[in-house]
């Protein structure tokens, strides 16, 4: 029984493998039209991605969809046919930029200004709580009763008038 029980693990670990290891080939090769068709951008004039381009006679949106169906038809991987249209065409007709070179900037940029402004506030944050309500060296001190400031002795009067007298 002890057997039949080890070779079913087997086969199920070699299915899995097998299963793990052709299913990306295949998804590979299932690559249809309309996927491709949104890593590039239609090079009319539009600036939309070739699935969305809205021109009604749009001859470079039907040229490249054409040559597209054309190397899928050929069975041409998707990445042999994204190497295609950056020979063609450029680098400008993909979508995205590559995740290489000067390019990857475009990708890490935004990223690092995220954690550069977090590492700010937190920085800041943690220099106004340690500061919290200590006087700043230098800093005038509050004013005390014993000032001898018109202005102050003004606002006393007029807010013990006020208290006695009310609103006009």
């Amino acid at each position: 029984m002890t057997t039949i029980t080890g070779y079913r693990t087997i086969l199920c670990i070699v299915l899995l493998v097998t299963g793990l290891t052709l299913f990306p080939a295949a998804a590979a090769r299932a690559a249809t039209l309309s996927e491709l068709a949104k890593e590039f951008i239609c090079q009319c004039g539009c600036t939309l991605v070739l699935d969305s381009c809205t021109h009604a006679e749009c001859h470079s949106k039907t040229q490249m969809t054409a040559l597209l169906q054309q190397k899928i038809d050929e069975g041409l991987p998707p990445a042999e046919i994204t190497a295609l249209f950056v020979r063609q065409y450029g680098e400008q007709v993909l979508a995205s930029p590559p995740k290489k070179g000067f390019n990857l900037t475009a990708w890490l940029l935004p990223f690092a200004a995220i954690l550069a402004g977090a590492a700010l506030v937190y920085v800041m944050l943690r220099k106004w709580v340690r500061q919290g309500n200590r006087p700043q060296p230098g800093a005038a001190a509050p004013p005390t009763a014993e000032t001898d400031d018109p202005y102050a002795r003004r606002l006393e009067r007029e807010l013990r008038d006020f208290g006695e007298k009310g609103f006009r």
